[in-house]
Parts: structure tokens; C-alpha cells; sequence
């Protein structure tokens, strides 16, 4: 079994520089694959990525967008004509390269062009998962859910390249400005733990024990750093026993956003603060059009998170005020301070 796993094709240097400057050259195509009306069909998109995995046998690539094609109307077992030259198109992609796969003759010029962006897309997600993720166990292959350790895995590769894009300075100035005793709503795999002053000390919660497990291992070497499984609507601890409560990324996906605030402000001391890194709805009404539009099907397949999400709105429903808003990217980002 070990020997299978190290004969998949992996993440290295000299792949980054293969696939790399392809991948930006389609930046845009890719963006309106998914987002934009008149794009290449959902399935027949989702059957090119499945025909790269079906090379590279990225585990938890194909398990993400499996659930994806079923969503999009995809059945493996039953393609049609368009779907199965785009699953050919995908294994020549991955097998060929970038430069020399040939999208299907049949498309437009534009679906061409976001086919070939999806593929080299899925390519490089399934060199990267081939190596940070883990593969097969004792039993057979076991399906990625909630709590998973895979997907423990995929969700602390995705934090970091995008702390690497820049998402890290903003996690600075959130948990970096953090005081005394502080809480950290879905800590997940820990992300946020170095930027922390070394004078607080941080109580970090979470409901997957595997992203936790990943977190401790990261909070190895830092003093008062405490890690819990617990929900963040029903929080075991008293009143008021916080100064500082963080969340980046949790108000988004968490099943209850009311009694998550109204619980964050209960554990509140007096003069105390609540600080949040959350995407948002934009202000530009034709990317927030498009972000409604996507909603629906990216909470079906992200586990609940909610692409257009109004955090100032909860917070002010749950009886919270907002002492400092700062809006970044058409404000797609948002980062606010409140108080209870």
C-alpha cells in the first residue's frame, strides 16, 4: 500500500514551474467557469477534473468532486458524448501536460479555454493532495466527511496557500491585536496560534478532533495555549471569563450564527472585545449578484458555508455593537471589531 501512494505523481518545485504560468494565463477563464452565466456546463466541467484524478488517484480530490458532479448532474457510470471527451480531455491533460492536451473540438472558444482552465486547476490540486494529504488505511478506502482527518488536512493546505496569497496579514492584525485571556471560536488546525501576543493566553475550540490534533502540533513550543473539542453555540465556560474572543472564517459555516454570537458575548468581560476575519458579500452589486448566485451550490458542497453572508447584520442581531469595520476586496473580506 505505502509503495502505491509514493508511485503518485506529487507536488515538487519543478511541477509548480510546469503548471504554474498556465494556471495564471487562465486566471480569468477559470473565474467564469464557475461564476460567470454561459459557462462551460457544470458536469461536463466536472468531468474533465474527474478524468485528471482518474491519473493522479488523488484521493480526496476525487471524493470533493464526486459529490461536486453528482451535484452538477455528473454520473460516472452513465456520461454523455460531451461529458466522456471531456473526461478523455482531462486524462490527456494530465498525462500530456498543459501545453500539448487538446480541448474538445465541440466547444466554444470560451468553454474551450475554461475546460482547460478547470483541468490544469484540478492538476495541480491533485499534485498538492497526493502530497500533504494522506491516502488509503487498513480496511479499505474511507470516505471524506466532517471530522475527518483528511479533511482535517485539506482545509489547513488550503489555509495556508492562502495566508501565502496574503490572507496572513490579515490574520496578523485580528489575532496579533488580541489581549489577555482570549478565545478562539473554531481554532480548526491553527492557523492563527503564532500570530497571538506572547503575553495572552489562548483557549482555542473546535468540534473536529482531528483539526485540533493538527493545532497542537503547531502550538508546540508556545506557552498558554489551551485546546478543547466543544461547540461554539453552547460554550462550557462561565460568564465573562474572556477579554478577547477571535474568529477568522467561522461565522460563515457554523449551523447557528445567532446563538454563536450570543454566545460569544455572554463569555465576554466587561470591556472586552470580539474580533472577526469573515468573508462577506461584496459591495459591488454585480460580484454580489454572483455570489448569490453561487450560494446555494457552494453551501451544498462546502458542508454550509455561506458565500454571501452579512456579518454586521448578525452581530447587531445578536445584540452586539460594532466598534471598527474594515472592508478589503470590494469588501468580499471584512474585518470588524464589537463589543457586547
Amino acid at each position: 500500500m505505502q509503495a502505491e501512494r509514493s508511485a503518485r505523481p506529487r507536488l515538487t518545485a519543478r511541477a509548480l514551474r510546469r503548471w504554474l504560468p498556465p494556471l495564471a494565463r487562465h486566471a480569468l477563464d477559470l473565474g467564469s467557469a464557475y461564476l460567470v452565466p454561459g459557462r462551460v456546463p457544470p458536469a461536463v466541467r466536472e468531468a474533465a477534473m474527474l478524468g485528471v484524478t482518474s491519473v493522479n488517484r488523488c484521493e480526496a480530490c476525487e471524493a470533493i468532486h464526486e459529490r461536486w458532479g453528482r451535484y452538477a448532474g455528473l454520473r460516472l457510470d452513465d456520461l454523455s458524448p460531451a461529458q466522456a471527451t471531456a473526461f478523455a480531455y482531462g486524462q490527456q491533460v494530465a498525462v500530456a501536460g498543459p501545453h500539448d492536451a487538446r480541448p474538445p473540438a465541440g466547444l466554444s472558444r470560451r468553454h474551450r479555454r475554461e475546460l482547460a482552465a478547470a483541468a490544469i486547476l484540478m492538476e495541480l490540486a491533485n499534485l498538492a493532495g497526493n502530497r500533504f494529504l494522506d491516502g488509503d488505511r487498513e480496511g479499505g478506502r474511507r470516505p471524506l466527511q466532517v471530522g475527518d482527518e483528511r479533511t482535517a488536512r485539506l482545509l489547513d493546505l488550503g489555509m495556508r496557500a492562502a495566508d501565502r496569497a496574503g490572507l496572513g496579514r490579515a490574520r496578523s492584525r485580528v489575532a496579533g491585536r488580541a489581549r489577555g485571556d482570549v478565545l478562539e471560536l473554531g481554532v480548526g488546525t491553527g492557523s492563527n496560534l503564532r500570530a497571538y501576543p506572547a503575553n495572552a493566553t489562548v483557549h482555542g475550540i473546535d468540534v473536529s478532533a482531528p483539526a485540533l490534533s493538527i493545532a497542537a502540533d503547531r502550538a508546540r513550543g508556545l506557552r498558554r495555549v489551551v485546546l478543547t473539542v466543544a461547540d461554539a453555540a453552547a460554550l462550557p465556560f462561565p460568564d465573562a471569563s474572556f477579554d478577547t474572543i477571535v474568529a477568522t472564517f467561522v461565522l460563515c459555516s457554523v449551523g447557528d450564527v445567532g446563538g454563536t454570537l450570543r454566545e460569544a458575548g455572554r463569555v465576554l468581560r466587561p470591556g472586552g472585545t470580539i474580533r472577526l476575519l469573515e468573508h462577506a458579500e461584496a459591495d459591488h452589486p454585480v460580484i454580489a449578484g454572483l455570489q448569490r448566485r453561487a450560494a446555494p451550490a457552494w453551501a451544498r458542497i462546502s458542508g454550509g458555508c455561506r458565500l454571501d453572508h452579512d456579518v454586521a447584520s448578525a452581530l447587531r442581531g445578536a445584540g452586539l455593537t460594532i466598534v471598527a469595520e474594515r472592508r478589503r476586496v470590494g469588501g468580499v473580506l471584512v474585518e470588524i471589531v464589537a463589543a457586547a
